[in-house]
């Protein structure tokens, strides 16, 4: 625990030039709403529905097939009236606003709940979209998002009055057919463009910048947020980051001398980085990176002969990031990818152009091939889809197979993907 962790924190906001703010379940949860949770109010919201179809939390709720679409909308509107359409903004939203006072920020998060938003937050990237949008089922990137409050809230007063038919069902006002939630839970899923441009617009414009990231609740396993935001501050060295998830802290240890981990609820370290006082929080950092042992001569020689044997055009060059040991390698001729083998011992691939596949190596040697589909950005980082499968008389740690969120075909966005 480092008793300056609290004034550390306070400073960093304090001298910021602006504030990323970074979001997941542990901050909904904070508010009340846990997609996770089978309790009594998981009946107050859904009613009858909980026994009638053996629901056990929402999120089971959200992706049932159910026989009566009735139903479906019914367990749409009666979340969203508990939830959003009654919203005022919970105290660790109101906390969060005095961190931030008058400076410039961006919210990102993959809550659908659009908390952020009604509680005044208008610079906002939702990456996973929010249920109180609707897109058409038949035409989704033709006939665009809709907002269907008004609609949800209709549908749920005649629910409680037992008045509700399928005319009541929200239909797409240009085509007529239905409407589907415009979250990743459905397949016509559409990204708001508008959100990525206004996000990329922000990172641009603060690269190099005093950043702060201000994550909140986030796993230490999230793919889709948290290791983006850790790779962010990884390459900018006047960034700086702050994680607050009670019970389990993830850092990269490249970044460890720019960060700040809260082991505590959200209120409780807000209380302590607004106010620079350590109190009832555990923490972690900011700490220096210890060294990782880098390859040894031998080594490098052992492993370019190694990667020879898939590849002839194989190649080594200096780093563009101090201690780095980039690799690079053609596919062929339409399809370069570059590899960057860094110190601390994880791996990060850029490929150029179609599918391709890569073998990655990490720097003690394991070896990794992977199938990876560009998106392009306008951003500095790639996203891609990823399946890492095993090369066979290799001796290497056994991996998962691994299919990266579909969403990632839909946008333009930034992603790292460790090994």
């Amino acid at each position: 625990m480092t008793k300056e962790a609290a004034q550390i924190a306070k400073k960093w906001i304090d001298e910021s030039d602006a504030i990323l703010v970074t979001a997941s379940n542990g901050l909904s949860i904070s508010e009340g709403l846990n997609l996770f949770a089978d309790d009594a109010k998981l009946k107050e919201v859904l009613g009858n529905l909980v026994d009638k179809y053996h629901l056990s939390n929402l999120l089971t709720a959200f992706s049932y097939q159910y026989p009566d679409e009735l139903d479906y909308w019914r367990v749409i509107a009666r979340t969203v009236g508990y939830y959003s359409n009654n919203y005022q903004p919970s105290v660790y939203m109101q906390d969060l606003k005095k961190i931030i006072g008058d400076k410039l920020y961006f919210a990102w998060t993959s809550n659908v709940d659009h908390h952020f938003a009604l509680a005044g937050f208008d610079n906002l990237f939702e990456i996973e979209g929010n249920w109180l949008d609707g897109v058409c089922s038949a035409h989704p990137k033709k006939h665009g998002v809709v907002n269907l409050a008004k609609q949800l809230h209709e549908f749920y007063v005649k629910d409680k009055a037992g008045t509700l038919t399928k005319a009541d069902i929200p239909t797409c006002d240009k085509c007529g057919a239905p409407m589907n939630i415009n979250t990743t839970a459905n397949q016509d899923f559409q990204i708001d463009q508008k959100q990525i441009n206004a996000f990329q617009d922000f990172i641009q414009k603060y690269e190099d910048k005093k950043l702060v990231v201000l994550e909140l609740g986030i796993g230490p396993r999230n793919q889709m947020i948290k290791v983006p935001s850790m790779q962010l501050v990884a390459v900018d060295r006047n960034s700086r980051y702050i994680t607050i998830n009670k019970g389990e802290l993830n850092i990269l240890d490249i970044i460890a001398d720019r960060s700040i981990g809260f082991s505590a609820s959200i209120g409780d370290a807000f209380k302590e980085t607004m106010t620079g006082k350590s109190h009832v929080a555990t923490t972690q950092g900011p700490t220096k990176p210890q060294p990782k042992p880098e390859l040894t001569p031998e080594q490098k020689a052992e492993q370019a002969k190694v990667m020879q044997q898939f590849y002839p055009d194989y190649m080594v060059d200096s780093g563009i990031r101090p201690s780095s040991f980039p690799m690079y390698l053609t596919i062929d001729q339409k399809h370069p990818s570059y590899l960057h083998t860094v110190q601390y011992g994880q791996s990060m691939m850029y490929s150029i152009g179609d599918a391709a596949i890569v073998h990655c190596f990490t720097q003690d040697g394991n070896i990794i091939r992977c199938v990876s589909v560009l998106i392009r950005a306008k951003m500095r980082f790639t996203a891609f889809t990823l399946i890492q499968v095993l090369l066979p008389l290799l001796r290497i740690a056994t991996m998962r197979e691994l299919a990266f969120h579909k969403l990632a075909l839909k946008f333009q966005t930034m992603v790292m993907v460790q090994f």
